[in-house]
């Protein structure tokens, strides 16, 4: 089930009227929770409710024969759950990867294996809910929270609905005392939610849908195009990508703050960074700190001297990149990024103002500039397309073709409104207009979901992460 579609629509207030009707009801509030995220995931394929309860149910026993005392006993049962959980996402996700790098080796050898090609389907949202798991039994091994022995609210806390399939990453810390405890239904948080969906949803269908038409045609044959083209595309896939992942974000922030249950934000306007270091602090933040706590630190983070943390921060952004896809150019992807924070490592740590001002603007053009050129591998279909747009940028004419300038009625009002609104959480949270002159905007905004979307079946981009 996707957000943007009008199935949610009615699955969204039917679980919000069942859920506050059962709210002095903590056990069965919890359950129709569980029951509704179910059916939320089955929605894509049935057949895949089976692997993220298997993910569940180790991972909570798994914690639950813990001691506490990080013994060796300890250690063995969180080292099964972590390698029967990568084993799974491994198998699902990176199988066919892994055996066509393998051959390539091979026949670098004058070597051809003749090996078939699975032919596996990747479950929706097997890395984000899989990183969840995860972590949580490396919480409880290191007594950062208590395992639970409410096995109704833990599976909740994996398959919580708007989370589930593109994150926030949560971790148990905050997300699953939640489902522990009574709440109140909270008028403001709702009508907050309310608006961060609207909001998720313009940048979605009105702002990534639109561009991605035009990246799809720029890229779809680079050939046919110019070097200017190359680079056009790159700034509208940047662009389309932020749009598409911070707007499902929003949606997904917005629906929990519906039931009363808060969920970290995930972006925090990146695009107005000013440089590579503070953009990766603002950009997919749920991510980047899962892999601080569970990869950068236990390798020794910034505690063994400035070339022990480049090579952390490397490895960092190399896994990063192939945990987006089994495919090296979101590898390519990673190291490049990489690459770009290294040399914050070694230069002076400069404190910066919370948010941008006029003055920064050349430099958070700058920063976005590295930023989309850089993420040109992450949207490239394979290396060989990843090579031909390459060729194209550094071997043909700069002439741009005008007629794909027309994204620019998007992006422009997009980002005016994404600055104004850069001191808050999201820009609708707090409009200093009149209330008529607020319902037109939000009237505005549904309209224009409503007309640009009708003819429209665009995924999430993150669903197949």
């Amino acid at each position: 089930m996707q957000f943007d579609t009008y199935t949610y629509a009615i699955f969204l207030p039917l679980v919000f009227f069942v859920y506050w009707g059962l709210r002095n009801h903590l056990r069965w509030q919890n359950l129709f929770l569980l029951i509704a995220s179910y059916v939320f995931y089955g929605w894509w394929d049935w057949r895949m409710l089976g692997l993220i309860l298997l993910t569940s149910l180790s991972s909570y026993g798994s914690a639950l024969m813990m001691r506490g005392d990080r013994s060796r006993h300890d250690k063995l049962w969180v080292t099964l759950n972590v390698v029967l959980n990568v084993g799974i996402l491994a198998v699902f996700k990176y199988l066919n990867f892994l055996r066509d790098s393998f051959v390539h080796l091979l026949g670098l050898f004058g070597m051809t294996p003749d090996w078939p090609t699975l032919h596996i389907l990747l479950p929706v949202g097997i890395s984000f809910y899989t990183f969840q798991a995860i972590s949580y039994t490396i919480d409880v091994y290191r007594g950062d929270v208590k395992p639970t022995g409410n096995v109704v609210a833990f599976c909740v806390f994996i398959a919580f609905f708007p989370q589930l399939v593109a994150g926030p990453i949560e971790r148990a810390t905050n997300l699953l005392p939640q489902f522990l405890r009574t709440k109140s239904f909270d008028y403001d948080a709702a009508v907050v939610g309310m608006r961060q969906i609207l909001w998720g949803l313009a940048k979605k269908v009105i702002v990534a849908d639109s561009i991605g038409y035009y990246v799809d045609q720029l890229l779809y044959n680079p050939y046919h195009f110019s070097a200017a083209s190359m680079v056009w595309a790159g700034i509208l896939f940047v662009v389309q990508i932020y749009a598409d992942f911070s707007g499902y974000s929003d949606i997904a922030i917005g629906s929990a703050r519906l039931l009363n249950i808060r969920l970290q934000p995930n972006f925090r306007y990146p695009f107005f960074s000013r440089n590579m270091r503070e953009l990766w602090q603002r950009w997919h933040i749920s991510l980047i700190l899962w892999f601080r706590h569970y990869v950068y630190f236990p390798m020794g983070g910034s505690r063994r001297g400035k070339w022990r943390t480049a090579f952390n921060v490397m490895v960092l952004f190399a896994l990063s990149g192939l945990w987006h896809g089994a495919d090296w150019t979101f590898v390519i992807w990673g190291v490049i990024n990489g690459l770009l924070i290294v040399p914050f490592v070694f230069l002076p740590r400069k404190q910066l103002t919370p948010h941008a001002s006029v003055k920064d603007i050349p430099r958070c053009l700058l920063t976005f500039f590295i930023f989309a050129m850089a993420s040109i591998s992450f949207r490239a279909n394979g290396l060989a397309h990843f090579n031909e747009i390459i060729d194209v940028m550094f071997n043909t004419t700069w002439r741009y073709r005008p007629v794909f300038g027309q994204p620019l009625y998007y992006m422009v009002p997009f980002f005016i409104i994404e600055w104004l609104g850069r001191k808050h959480e999201f820009p609708l949270e707090r409009l200093p207009f009149p209330t008529w002159v607020r319902w037109l905007i939000y009237w505005a905004l549904l309209m224009g979901i409503s007309i640009i979307g009708l003819d429209r079946n665009m995924q999430f981009i993150y669903f197949q992460f």
